[in-house]
C-alpha cells in the first residue's frame, strides 16, 4: 500500500514546466450514469424488522403467474343447470435486497499538502487534487460491481491467461514483478486495489494481493505483492469484503440479465417459476457475426416473450464493450458502402470511419471498456430500481468532519498521531431488475483480433 507522502508529490513541486498534470489512470462509469438517469431510485434503510424477523428493506414486487384460464362451459339442458368451477387468480412474488456499503480511503501526509499549498510551490493543491481523483477511482470501483454477477467477482482468470508471481515490488517508481495478463475485464480494477483470490469451489486462497497498476490495453494487472500460492485459471478475483458467493455483493448486470433456470435471485427460487425470470438470449458460441437480420431475430424472440406488452418504441439501449463496436463496423465495410464520387476526383476516398456507430437495430449503443467483451446487453431502464441507503459522499468521521488525523495505535503509549490525514468516500446501494425477461442478451460474440 502506497500512502500519499511528500515523496509522492516531489515531481509536482517547485520546478514546474507545464500547467496541467496528465492523469494516467483511466476512469469508467458509463452504466451507473445511465441507470441513475433513466432508471428508478428509492431511498431505503439499512435493515428492517417485521413480526420479530429481520428483513431486507428494499422490495420490488412482480406478477409471476396469471390466473383465470379460459375453458368451454356447458349450456343448460332441460333437466340440468351448469355449475361454475372454482376460480384462480394472479400470483405475486417480491425480490428483496439490502444495500451494500462500498468505501475507499485516501491518506496523504501533511508535508505533502503543505509542499503544494499554493501556486508558487506546486502545480495543484495535492489535497484538493486527491479529493477529485479518489472520487473518480471510487466510481470506477462501483462500476465494476454493477457489471458483475452479485458475487463480488470482478473477473475470472481464463485458461489463456499468463500468471507470474514474483517477489513483489511495486514501490513508487520501482518495478513490479507479479502480474496476471490476459484478463478480459482488467479495466474493472483500480490502481492500489487489494483483492481476494477465491477458487472456483468457493475456497479462498491465502493472501490478499495488492494491485499496483492496471493496463486495460494489455489486459494486465501488475501487483506490488506476491500472488497467493497456486493461483490458477478459473480462480475468481473478488472485491475485498465480499464472499464470492451469489448474493454477497451488489446485484449487478450479470445477476439480472441471466438465462439461468436455477438458483435463488434476490430471495426468489427461480426454478419454482419456470421461464418467468430468464432473460432471452442468443448465444453465438464464439463464432459467426452480428448481421443485419440479427435485429429481427432479437425482436421476434422478444415478441414471443412479452406478448402484447412488447413495445417497439420503449426507451432502451444496448450496452457493450467497444470491441463489439469494431465487430459492428464490419457490416459497414464488408458490404462495401462506398461511392465513387466521394473524396473528389483526385483523391482516394477515405472510407475509414473513425467513430463507433451510435445505434444498432434502432437503439442507442452505450460503449464501456468495463462491459463484457463478448456480450451485448439490452437494458430497459424503467425495469431497474436502485435502492439507495445514501448516495456517494465523503465519510463523516465525527459530525461535520470529513478529513481526520490518523492515530498511530501502536500500543507503546509514546506516540499519538501520524503526520498525515485521511478521508474516505462511501455509498450504500443495491439494484433490482423487476423484469429480467424484458431485457435481452447477445452472448458468446466473437472478439475481433487486436481490438
Amino acid at each position: 500500500m502506497a500512502l500519499g507522502t511528500e515523496l509522492a508529490v516531489q515531481n509536482i513541486e517547485l520546478e514546474t514546466f507545464v500547467t496541467k498534470i496528465a492523469d494516467l489512470q483511466q476512469h469508467f462509469n458509463k452504466l451507473q450514469t445511465r441507470l441513475d438517469r433513466d432508471g428508478n431510485k428509492k431511498k431505503v434503510s439499512n435493515q428492517t424488522a417485521r413480526g420479530g424477523q429481520q428483513r431486507a428493506p428494499f422490495w420490488v414486487p412482480t406478477r409471476v403467474q396469471g390466473g383465470a384460464g379460459i375453458q368451454q362451459f356447458a349450456a343448460d339442458t332441460s333437466t340440468t343447470v351448469a355449475s361454475w368451477p372454482r376460480g384462480t387468480a394472479s400470483q405475486f412474488v417480491s425480490f428483496a435486497a439490502s444495500p451494500v456499503r462500498l468505501i475507499n480511503v485516501c491518506e496523504i501526509s501533511n508535508l505533502a499538502v503543505e509542499a503544494t499549498s499554493d501556486k508558487e510551490t506546486g502545480l495543484v493543491k495535492y489535497d484538493r487534487e486527491e479529493m477529485e481523483k479518489t472520487l473518480l477511482s471510487f466510481e470506477n470501483g462501483r462500476e465494476s460491481l454493477l457489471n458483475s454477477d452479485g458475487t463480488g467477482t470482478i473477473d475470472v482468470i481464463p485458461s489463456t491467461a499468463t500468471i507470474s508471481s514474483g517477489s513483489g515490488g511495486g514501490g513508487n517508481g520501482s518495478a513490479t514483478y507479479s502480474y496476471i495478463s490476459g484478463l478480459p475485464n482488467a479495466a474493472r480494477f483500480v490502481d492500489q486495489q487489494t483483492i481476494q483470490v477465491i477458487q472456483a469451489n468457493g475456497t479462498p486462497r491465502v493472501g490478499t494481493p495488492t494491485i499496483s497498476y492496471i493496463d486495460p490495453v494489455a489486459l494486465t494487472l501488475w501487483f506490488s505483492t506476491v500472488l497467493p500460492t497456486s493461483t490458477q485459471a478459473t480462480d475468481l478475483l473478488v472485491v475485498l469484503g465480499a464472499a464470492g458467493t451469489a448474493g454477497s455483493s451488489i446485484y449487478g448486470k450479470n445477476y439480472w440479465i441471466n438465462n439461468s433456470a436455477t438458483g435463488t435471485r434476490a430471495g426468489v427460487i427461480i426454478s419454482n417459476y419456470p421461464g418467468r425470470f430468464q432473460t432471452p438470449i442468443i448465444n453465438f458460441g464464439g463464432s459467426g457475426s452480428l448481421v443485419n437480420s440479427t435485429a429481427q431475430r432479437v425482436e421476434s424472440i422478444r415478441m414471443r416473450a412479452l406478448g402484447d406488452e412488447y413495445d417497439a418504441n420503449e426507451k432502451s439501449f444496448w450496452y457493450t464493450n467497444p470491441v463489439q463496436g469494431v465487430a459492428l463496423a464490419d457490416e459497414f465495410y464488408n458490404a462495401g458502402h462506398t461511392r465513387l464520387d466521394e473524396g473528389g476526383n483526385k483523391e482516394v476516398p477515405d472510407v475509414a470511419r473513425r467513430n463507433m456507430q451510435p445505434t444498432w437495430a434502432g437503439r442507442e449503443v452505450v460503449y464501456s471498456s468495463t462491459a463484457d467483451n463478448s456480450r451485448m446487453d439490452l437494458f430497459v431502464p424503467e425495469d431497474w430500481w436502485k435502492g439507495e441507503l445514501f448516495e456517494t459522499r465523503l465519510h463523516n468521521w465525527t459530525p461535520g468532519v470529513t478529513v481526520a488525523p490518523v492515530p498511530t495505535n501502536d500500543g507503546t503509549g509514546t506516540t499519538t498521531y501520524f503526520d498525515s490525514t485521511m478521508f474516505a468516500y462511501e455509498c450504500g446501494e443495491n439494484y433490482i431488475c423487476a423484469n429480467s425477461k424484458k431485457q435481452f442478451s447477445l452472448q458468446g460474440l466473437p472478439v475481433p483480433a487486436n481490438s
